[in-house]
């Protein structure tokens, strides 16, 4: 008996079903899963959050949703499956092209001031894999709306309101130089002006000035020397002032070169400063003790006469010194003590390229570089590092020649890389009892006591990026990410940080930072290392943001963050920074403490408008603060403002002492407007701070009126130029400088004397 009809076409029709549905499963498995490539966050409010993506289709049906879930409950969660119990979003379905922009509002009753993780998720309509996006995290805003500095803190004004017409100068832009640092201890620092105002005993091309905060308020000191402005050059010799010690008691600095102007021949020497037992006619340094105000010369009549060189030929160059400043390290090819070498150069000139190393004391000077067994020095030698390589108290030093790498300590040379040398110095222990290099890939841990540790054994090593305080704790980059090196084990902390990123290396000079205990580093990267997202608005490209990796105060296990990501989660407008070691004169002999010493505090530079009320569009100065500092409670660490975010000019971070107290910065804005008539001027956001402002304004005459612009021609007709009235406004970041090399000239000492234009910041 035949089946009846209507089951025969039921059949047929389930039959047509099937194949259907089994060529659309073939059809899903040829063209894969959807492709999420990217998501991100907009408009984050107090209560919710507009969340987008990036989501490829491949030509199906596909469903999506997003789902997130509080930071609290992220981290309660399973290591396997921290989204569980997170809240998805209403499911829709993509009918559009194959990529398209997704948005999906979260109108959800979220908690303010608080973090949730998100991602984006998405199938096949009808397909079996589920594909998940990237990983992000927002934090919705808070209620008030009101700006407060963190800690505590508040303005006050350091540098005077008359300055005579002048402003205060931004870091290396005074003829390459200029020296800002901060003393450790809070209460002080020193800046520099092309202006000379207040009380001066000379006005060489870089007035220097020290401000200290008594009871009453700050006051300032002129302490430039009385120096004849036409010894100097312009760069990179026009800033006197090279370094001072850290509680700035004291302060060395450069007495200008042997001759006077750009005549030929010498016919008018530079004198030296009264009783300060410099040798008449010859190149000097000078330590000022900035108690009594007294000169010293580090060069005695008896040290250049062991040199066969004419007084104007004679030349020396400052290299770096002990925080205290009781040892400085100086440069020169010429002979200064009886067991010196003087290799001959052109007529009239020692060789350039054999200089010999030497240190000052209050014992004299004394001669470095001698090889292993020598009793006479061997020219050709260089300090191993601008910083670090000379121990606090100056009884270890580290230097080289000919790529070998030594130690001298008690009138004694070691190698410290073997016989058969190519070792690269990175850093030491204050008491330069430990010391680091690489050589060949490899990174090395050398004990002053004569024996050398191969860290690294498989190789790779990159840079390094800093050590602690006892040298049991090492950060390196090698292709794999950024290292932690700590008593015999390493720990990969930044899988794919960017190995290529040379400014957080090497240590001397970079813009990595190490806590003394080991324990925190701060770095720059490019990479996306954190949920926080760094992909630029406009460019679609990351921007560089600083990494804080540590654990939080009072303990607990070590982590990194985003210091400067914008904690709302949503993307940057450009890049965030620190500054590494600053350029002054011929070297850098000083770095600004942009971690405090507990490494619970980092102050940075962003053009990110970090808050809503950030509406200046100008480079601003932050603070971040790890986990249980201050009113901190965070897991990611909390941001806040410096400098006025609301203001016209924003802020550049100068410096801050070593527990944070006390944090610099230079801004022309008006933030103590009884004081501050105008101009740049440098404030200090201060743990506790605050003075009573005066009822009437305390400049007198022009010096309240708004600066001039900068006339059209800013070169006086004089002998040194002058970098004319400043601009009132600092918008964005200082643009890279570069600077001009200087020309050896032998009838002049091989100094440049000639005259030069100096521009304005907006001519470079």
């Amino acid at each position: 008996m035949g089946r009846p009809r209507d089951a025969s076409i039921f059949a047929v029709a389930t039959l047509c079903v099937c194949v259907v549905a089994l060529s659309c499963c073939m059809k899903a498995l040829a063209v894969g899963p959807p492709q999420i490539t990217a998501s991100w966050v907009e408009v984050v409010t107090s209560a919710g959050a507009s969340l987008r993506a990036d989501i490829g289709s491949n030509g199906l049906q596909t469903k999506y949703h997003f789902e997130y879930i509080s930071d609290a409950a992220y981290r309660a969660n399973p290591k396997g499956d921290p989204f569980l119990g997170s809240v998805k979003t209403e499911e829709k379905v993509l009918t559009g092209p194959s990529v398209i922009e997704t948005l999906n509002a979260i109108n959800s009753d979220l908690t303010p001031s608080t973090a949730y993780h998100y991602r984006a998720v998405a199938s096949h309509e009808g397909g079996s894999e589920t594909v998940f996006g990237p990983e992000h995290v927002f934090t919705t805003k808070s209620f008030s709306k009101e700006f407060h500095l963190p800690d505590g803190r508040a303005w006050e004004m350091v540098s005077p309101p008359d300055k005579g017409g002048g402003a205060i100068a931004f870091p290396e832009e005074l003829f390459g130089g200029g020296d800002l640092q901060a003393a450790a201890a809070g209460g002080s620092i020193t800046y520099g002006s092309g202006t000379a105002f207040g009380e001066a005993a000379g006005a060489p091309p870089v007035s220097q000035y020290v401000s200290r905060r008594g009871p009453s308020g700050w006051s300032t000191e002129n302490v430039s020397p009385p120096l004849d402005s036409a010894a100097y050059g312009d760069h990179p010799d026009g800033a006197p002032y090279r370094v001072f010690s850290a509680d700035l008691s004291r302060a060395l600095l450069f007495g200008g070169l042997a001759c006077r102007g750009g005549l030929e021949g010498c016919p008018a020497p530079n004198m030296p400063l009264p009783g300060s037992g410099a040798p008449a006619g010859y190149m000097a340094y000078y330590l000022r003790d900035n108690t009594s105000g007294d000169f010293s010369s580090l060069l005695e009549a008896a040290d250049v006469a062991h040199s066969a060189l004419l007084p104007p030929e004679l030349e020396v160059d400052f290299v770096t010194a002990t925080p205290d400043l009781a040892h400085v390290v100086l440069s020169s090819c010429a002979a200064l003590t009886a067991n010196a070498v003087e290799v001959s150069g052109p007529p009239g000139h020692c060789d350039a390229e054999a200089p010999n190393l030497y240190e000052w004391s209050v014992a004299g000077l004394r001669a470095i570089n001698f090889l292993p067994e020598a009793a006479l020095a061997t020219p050709g030698a260089a300090v191993a590092a601008p910083l670090g390589a000379v121990s606090e108290d100056g009884s270890r030093i580290y230097w080289t020649d000919g790529g070998q790498l030594y130690l001298r300590e008690a009138n004694q040379t070691r190698e410290v890389d073997g016989n058969e040398g190519g070792g690269t110095f990175q850093t030491a222990t204050p008491d330069g009892s430990v010391a680091l290099f690489t050589k060949a890939g490899k990174l090395y841990r050398f004990a002053a006591a004569g024996t050398s540790e191969d860290l690294t054994p498989a190789g790779g090593v990159v840079g390094v990026l800093g050590a602690s305080a006892d040298g049991e704790t090492v950060y390196y980059q090698d292709a794999n990410g950024l290292q932690r090196w700590h008593a015999g084990t390493t720990t990969t902390i930044a899988e794919g940080a960017d190995a290529t990123l040379p400014s957080d290396y090497p240590p001397a000079t970079a813009t990595a930072r190490v806590s003394a205990d080991g324990l925190h580093l701060v770095f720059i990267s490019k990479a996306q290392l954190t949920p926080f997202d760094i992909i630029d608005v406009a460019t679609k490209l990351p921007d560089a943001q600083l990494y804080v990796y540590g654990p939080p105060v009072g303990g607990g296990p070590a982590s990194l963050i985003c210091a400067s990501c914008k904690q709302t989660g949503e993307r940057p407008i450009g890049p965030a920074s620190i500054p590494g070691t600053l350029q002054n004169g011929s070297t850098g002999a000083y770095r600004p403490r942009a971690l405090s010493g507990d490494g619970s505090r980092l102050f940075f530079e962003t053009g990110n408008d970090v808050f809503a009320s950030d509406t200046n569009s100008a480079t601003d100065v932050y603070e971040w603060e790890a986990q249980g500092a201050g009113g901190c409670q965070s897991t990611f660490g909390c941001v806040a403002p410096i400098s006025d975010f609301a203001g016209r000019d924003g802020g550049k971070f100068i410096d801050a002492s070593a527990d944070a107290t006390d944090v610099y910065f230079l801004t022309g804005d008006s933030l103590v407007p009884q004081l501050d008539p105008g101009s740049i001027d440098v404030y200090d956001a201060r743990v506790n701070g605050g003075l009573p402002e005066p009822e009437e304004k305390v400049c007198v005459a022009d010096n309240c009126q708004p600066l001039p612009g900068e006339p059209e021609d800013p070169t006086p007709g004089t002998l040194v130029p002058n970098p004319g009235n400043p601009r009132l406004r600092v918008i964005g970041p200082k643009p890279k400088k570069h600077h001009r090399k200087r020309h050896k000239s032998h009838s002049r000492g091989g100094r440049e004397h000639g005259k030069t234009k100096h521009m304005g910041r907006g001519e470079r």
